[in-house]
């Protein structure tokens, strides 16, 4: 598998530039690694999707990360690799009705590092590594919203104001932190979602 350096910088940054996406770009790339068809992974973009501003659709997402570079697309005609593109083979009237087309996609070696880097720059062990006295509040609000119905801000602050995780400066009964501290960084690193009601914890969180 051939890797161009300027090809993986270009697709990390479309990651990097799209954060309501970058986790989810970023796991599709993760599933693609092994070739699988273009209804496999459009099922996985549907499944996978953690906030209400993921408007993009499930043809859409991959459509992105196609046109990048960071998913290799082939096309297949009864078998036989199609030379051009899927919206080429959907004009080609040489092509019979009753040929049968089929999409596959993997990820390239761009895409994969491109995966890498963001999972590697915002991950949980690094956000805990930089801010080690936190790890359990960060651990904490993620366990409070690993159900399906999670918690609200108002919640977690009393939650952490009760597990005393808001570093309260006794003498002047004042909070260093907010739930919002938390909630903002669990997000940034892709553990916790908004779905416009409560807090949720992601399959990253939880895991």
């Amino acid at each position: 598998m051939s890797y161009d350096v300027m090809g993986a910088e270009r697709v990390s940054r479309i990651l990097e530039d799209n954060p309501a996406y970058r986790f989810l770009y970023a796991g599709l790339l993760d599933a693609c690694t092994d070739e699988c068809a273009l209804e496999e992974a459009l099922a996985w973009c549907a499944s996978h999707r953690t906030s209400q501003s993921q408007i993009l659709s499930d043809a859409a997402l991959v459509d992105a990360m196609v046109r990048c570079g960071a998913l290799e697309q082939r096309v297949l005609v009864d078998g036989a690799l199609y030379e051009g593109s899927l919206e080429a083979l959907q004009d080609d009237e040489t092509v019979p009705e009753s040929a049968e087309m089929t999409v596959r996609l993997q990820t390239t070696a761009e895409g994969l590092e491109a995966a890498r880097v963001q999972n590697e720059l915002r991950s949980l062990e690094r956000l805990i590594a930089e801010a080690p006295q936190r790890e359990a509040g960060f651990r904490a609000v993620l366990a409070w919203c690993a159900d399906d119905s999670g918690k609200t801000t108002r919640q977690l602050q009393e939650l952490l104001k009760e597990a005393n995780q808001l570093e309260t400066e006794e003498a002047r009964s004042i909070d260093g932190l907010h739930a919002s501290y938390f909630t903002g960084a669990l997000e940034a690193v892709g553990a916790l979602a908004w779905n416009g009601k409560a807090w949720i914890a992601t399959e990253r969180g939880r895991a």
